[in-house]
């Protein structure tokens, strides 16, 4: 008895070692799977940027301009890089990529430029962050090879102040036409080191742009600022400096972040933390919401003249936030700096900051506005667009928020496209998905005659094409 007990007991023992060392394999391969996919993500972004670099530098030499002045010079080409099948709700379709060496400046460490879209009648627009303005025919886009044509434009003249064209926190924040003009959200220098979130406008006009300062606020923000002598670990960051737009029957409707100066989200004598609607003719702004942090995407649901908006949190929080349009009279409060669900970057306890911005987790509970979805962590979210029924086949509109962040976080949802299919009446989310594309999403609109998504993803100077499979 004793010894069939013994050999029974080797034989578990036998066994459970086994299982032990083929799953310790198994999630081995799995780890070094996913470490490979990032380190081929990583080299791929890195000899793009090597490329980019090379062409740069043989135009400097060839040309004898400087950098400054090649940003303006020259068209943008793009040639098609990759086909990528996507499955999205259970529906087939294809991600065509096409990348350029040409664009020179990005928002981010992580990407290797940065530029907004927008459509204007059969063309498409491509605007980067330093200003550059070029256009080609929506047809063109299919091509193996395309090339966007530079329109000339003033914005130099304007925007004279040097970190606007070198400093990555600084620049375009987004494009919009509408009504045969186009305007540009930009950091403005209101004065020496004092900055604000400015717009350009100008008739549409394809041999020269003439633009004007369409909104040019009075209010503005010190580098020096008193917030931030006190709190030294605190600095001004115009990555927060909001900048997206949509049009609104007579009203540009602008988001404008805090730039790190976390009260003035709450402060409605201030304009900055908050979400503002510009009377086209009088330039005056009154404000739709406030307590946000960096609104990052706009868009606005016509049938429930809702907006929704996306919102960066600090370390966690992401936000998307539904604006009801209906009550005119009332300022909507979003909670920043006072709720949110993310953490600060600093932990220090005896920290002063906390006092003025204690993240509180509910937003309900200390009188705030709920956002519809969250993210912990952060997924580094930018542009949301509605998109028809028909485009995903089903019964009801969609929703896509791009993501950026960087490549050693694609699984917290870096890199991505979010689509999500919300319900108005109950205020809540039904259905979701994140769909892996490994590029930062920088901007995205919609081609309704086309039914085409397009894409700006800046990890590789790409224009990303989403159609059916």
């Amino acid at each position: 008895m004793y010894r069939y007990l013994k050999k029974i007991i080797i034989f578990l023992i036998t066994l459970i070692v086994l299982v032990f060392f083929t799953l310790t394999i198994i999630n081995t391969k799995n780890n070094l799977d996913v470490k490979s996919n990032q380190i081929e993500f990583l080299e791929n972004s890195l000899n793009k940027k090597k490329s980019q670099i090379k062409n740069i530098h043989s135009k400097l030499i060839s040309k004898n301009i400087n950098l400054e002045d090649l940003v303006f010079s020259e068209g943008i080409i793009f040639a098609k890089r990759s086909d990528k099948k996507l499955k999205i709700f259970s529906k087939q379709f294809i991600l065509s990529e096409y990348s350029s060496d040409d664009i020179i400046f990005a928002k981010h460490p992580s990407a290797s430029s940065s530029a907004y879209l927008e459509k204007y009648k059969d063309h498409i627009f491509l605007i980067t962050a330093t200003g550059q303005i070029t256009f080609s025919d929506i047809q063109n886009l299919e091509i193996e090879k395309f090339k966007m044509k530079t329109i000339r434009s003033n914005i130099k003249e304007i925007i004279n102040y040097s970190d606007f064209y070198t400093s990555s926190p600084f620049g375009i924040k987004d494009v919009l036409i509408d009504d045969d003009k186009i305007y540009i959200s930009y950091v403005n220098e209101l004065k020496k080191d004092c900055f604000n979130t400015g717009i350009l406008a100008a008739d549409i006009n394809y041999k020269f742009l003439d633009f004007y300062k369409f909104f040019n606020n009075d209010e503005c923000i010190k580098k020096n600022d008193k917030f931030f002598e006190t709190n030294k670990n605190d600095k001004l960051v115009p990555h927060q400096a909001g900048g997206r737009m949509i049009s609104i029957n007579n009203n540009i409707i602008l988001t404008v972040g805090e730039y790190r100066l976390r009260i003035l989200a709450q402060d409605e004598n201030s304009y900055f933390g908050k979400i503002i609607s510009i009377n086209k003719l009088s330039g005056k702004y009154k404000i739709l919401s406030k307590g946000h942090r960096n609104p990052q995407g706009l868009y606005f649901n016509k049938q429930t003249n809702q907006l929704l908006s996306t919102e960066h949190g600090p370390s966690g929080g992401d936000e998307i936030n539904v604006i009801n349009l209906h009550n005119k009279d009332k300022i909507l409060n979003y909670g920043w700096p006072v709720a949110s669900y993310g953490n600060h970057y600093f932990e220090e306890k005896n920290d002063n900051r906390l006092e003025l911005s204690p993240l509180k987790k509910s937003h309900k509970e200390n009188g705030f506005i709920e956002p519809i979805k969250y993210f912990v962590p952060s997924v580094g979210i930018s542009q949301i667009i509605g998109i028809p029924n028909d485009f995903f086949e089903t019964k009801s509109q969609q929703f896509i928020v791009g993501t950026m962040g960087t490549a050693k976080k694609l699984k917290d949802g870096m890199l991505s496209l979010y689509v999500f299919e919300y319900d108005e009446n109950d205020n809540k989310i039904l259905k979701d998905v994140l769909i892996p594309i490994k590029s930062r999403v920088r901007d995205i609109i919609y081609l309704s005659k086309e039914k085409l998504v397009i894409m700006f993803l800046e990890t590789n100077s790409t224009i990303g094409i989403l159609k059916k499979g």
